[in-house]
């Protein structure tokens, strides 16, 4: 563990080398009790090793700002034009937290411009990691806008505007990560209100999502503040001062150190001399400020206006009894007549438990101090009711209200994705339309034996082709600025979340339908399928006759030409499988694939929108999606709209004059504010024959 002593140097608080960051800045906060000095450590832990420095900025989209040249607590400067980028971009993997066993996706189109270096995140698809879902979220949230960089340094020479700044000209980039380094004060509610897990958020907050008083590192690198510190003994100014002056001078150290090495002693150049004449000086500077403010730190001890010591020594202790220490700077703390009145209390309830005299548990708790015993007193003797909730004016204005989490409705698992991972995913970008080529199910280019001499027949090809263009999906909801300035949970992230369950939910409803696309919507992929008829009878032969007409159904239409099939069924359809018995044996056939999540060797998609007693199968690689990988969430303040959820209309439509909407509400006139989900998306099926449904299943 790190020690707090005045012989701290840089080898006693290096970070261990499997030591995650979060890990670090706890362990080493711990004990310092100064962020900003152990992010300084963590910069700076191995000068001829790999360095970090982290970014923070407005994240556009899923663009970073990967670093630019401001300086960092050190004072240094990575120069964006001596980027070396081509090892980095042969295997661009983005982790989290520099930690190597955490990969959430890669990074695309690396470069530097305006003299930024720049990327763009490609999360890992949704659906294949909830902890990389939750982490897609803290960012479309704002609250995950940091990433950090590991470099190592080719070429550098000290800034001759900083004290002990360094120009790093030329860098190989090795990782880039998405650090936990919160975008808001508001951070860790808006994340609550987006659902993030326990866990993710002890990940992301560095363990202390669960704790109030919470600190936290904004962009600027900065502390947020802390009346109560929970630190180890009593973290004054002076030895945070101490600290970092301590962390200046072995930096320097190590710089000069560094500069020597480099440094052919037969033949110094006057420029290196001046390099090293230079460091010295600094060192020397560094090394009487820190021996000012050791001697300041020792001098500063008084006595308190109510006669306790008080001393501002690193890990001294305050002589004095039942009541701790205050800084010799904190006035006498002034004790409220409702704190008196709550102290009365707490003496009678302690001395009841412990059945000890009441004046005796006054002493233990408060001392001798007289406010408290007047009160006590009074309390004691008066010829009064006792303190209760519901007594108003005595003791029901003390109790204290609050207003839990939200509680979370269980929504069914979307269908949606888990499908379009299974099958061919596109994106739109840039272009208008998508065709996709697709080959007859008919062979149509076989080869035929021929005898010798004989001429070989030449047969044409037959493709058909589909075209898909943008069709979307989209909402508005509103509220006002004064919800929005005091929900807690933050409204905004409760909304975002709840559009985000409510479309999946719809566009489940949309993908399973017998409908045929339109302009406006995709078809549903039991369109122009006709129902088996279900095995009667229920029990273990109905389900093996249903798995038999499905898969039967599936390899005729596609000719045994099966890729990739899955199931898809509501969950109680799943538990009756497990839960089914052969008959006469008493054993649970499927009960071990089904645990698996697999019926017959495919695997199973289930969700609460597939309609109760309806088993859909369906050979997902010729399933074709496009878009739907991420929501496009806007807000506004400005707007106006037409508040109708079931057929809006222009706000005024036709020819001049038109017709008005109603009712029409402006956002700015009212002080509201709105939220619009666009979700891109379409989707197609590529073959006929590669569907097959039965409903109304008897078991």
């Amino acid at each position: 563990m790190l020690k707090r002593n005045q012989n701290l140097t840089r080898q006693d608080i290096e970070p261990d080398d499997d030591e995650s960051y979060e890990d670090f800045m706890d362990r080493c906060s711990d004990e310092i009790g100064d962020e900003d000095v152990c992010q300084i450590i963590w910069d700076n832990r191995a000068a001829e090793g790999i360095r970090f420095k982290t970014t923070a900025a407005k994240v556009d989209g899923l663009e970073f700002v990967l670093s630019d040249e401001t300086p960092d607590r050190m004072d240094d400067v990575i120069m964006s034009d001596g980027w070396d980028l081509s090892n980095f971009k042969e295997n661009p993997i983005a982790l989290f937290g520099h930690q190597s066993s955490f990969p959430i996706g890669k990074w695309k189109n690396v470069r530097v411009v305006d003299k930024q270096l720049r990327g763009t995140l490609e999360l890992a698809p949704a659906g294949i990691s909830d902890r990389i879902d939750e982490i897609r979220r803290l960012i479309e949230a704002d609250i995950l806008r940091a990433v950090s960089v590991g470099f190592r340094p080719k070429e550098s020479k000290p800034r001759a505007e900083s004290d002990y700044g360094v120009f790093f000209t030329k860098s190989e980039l090795v990782e880039t990560s998405v650090v936990s380094v919160p975008a808001n004060p508001n951070a860790l509610a808006v994340a609550k209100a987006l659902k993030i897990s326990p866990a993710t958020i002890d990940l992301v907050f560095a363990g202390k999502g669960a704790t109030d008083g919470i600190k936290r590192r904004g962009i600027t690198g900065g502390q947020a503040d802390n009346s109560s510190t929970g630190r180890k003994g009593t973290t004054m100014s002076f030895a945070q001062r101490i600290i970092a002056a301590e962390q200046r001078v072995n930096a320097l150290r190590d710089q000069l150190a560094a500069h020597w090495e480099k440094t052919d002693e037969t033949n110094v150049s006057d420029d290196q001399l001046k390099i090293a004449t230079d460091l010295n000086e600094k060192i020397e500077r560094e090394e009487k400020t820190l021996e000012a403010l050791r001697g300041t730190e020792k001098s500063l001890g008084q006595q308190s206006d109510d006669g306790r010591t008080v001393v501002l020594s690193r890990g001294a202790t305050a002589a004095t009894t039942h009541q701790p220490a205050r800084p010799f700077n904190l006035p006498k703390k002034k004790v409220e007549p409702i704190e008196l009145l709550v102290r009365a209390g707490t003496v009678q309830l302690f001395a009841h438990i412990h059945r000890k005299p009441v004046d005796a548990m006054m002493r233990e708790l408060y001392g001798d101090d007289e406010q408290t015993r007047a009160v006590l007193d009074w309390a004691t003797r008066a010829a009064t009711a006792p303190a209760m909730t519901t007594v108003t004016g005595w003791a029901a204005e003390l109790v204290q209200q609050i207003v839990t989490d939200f509680m979370q409705t269980l929504m069914p698992k979307s269908v949606f994705p888990r499908l379009s991972s299974l099958g061919l995913s596109l994106e739109f970008g840039r272009n208008g339309r998508i065709i996709i080529p697709t080959r007859s199910l008919t062979p149509t280019i076989a080869g035929s034996f021929v005898g010798e001499g004989m001429p070989i027949p030449v047969r044409q090809g037959a493709f058909t082709s589909q075209t898909l263009t943008p069709k979307k999906m989209a909402v508005i909801t509103t509220w006002t600025k004064e919800i929005d300035e005091h929900s807690v949970p933050a409204i905004e992230g409760l909304l975002r979340d709840a559009i985000s369950q409510d479309t999946a939910i719809s566009l489940d409803s949309i993908l399973l339908d017998t409908n045929p696309a339109t302009l406006i919507r995709p078809p549903g992929i039991l369109n122009g399928i006709t129902p088996l008829t279900p095995t009667a009878g229920g029990g273990f032969g109905a389900l093996v006759g249903d798995i038999k007409q499905l898969t039967g159904a599936l390899l005729t239409g596609t000719k045994g030409n099966v890729r990739n099939p899955a199931w898809l069924m509501n969950p109680q359809q799943v538990n009756s499988i497990s839960l089914t018995a052969a008959p006469g044996v008493g054993a649970f056939p499927f009960r071990e694939a089904v645990s698996r999540g697999q019926l017959g060797g495919w695997p199973i998609i289930d969700s609460g929108t597939v309609p109760l007693g309806e088993v859909v199968v369906i050979d997902a690689a010729d399933f074709v999606a496009v878009g739907g990988e991420a929501p496009r969430f806007e807000i506004s303040d400005q707007a106006t709209l037409h508040l109708e959820d079931t057929a809006p209309a222009d706000i005024v439509s036709g020819a001049a004059p038109g017709t008005p909407a109603t009712p029409v509400k402006s956002l700015w006139q009212t002080d509201s504010l709105a939220l619009r989900l666009i979700l891109p998306i379409n989707w197609t099926i590529r073959r006929p024959g590669v569907v097959a449904v039965v409903s109304g299943v008897t078991w």
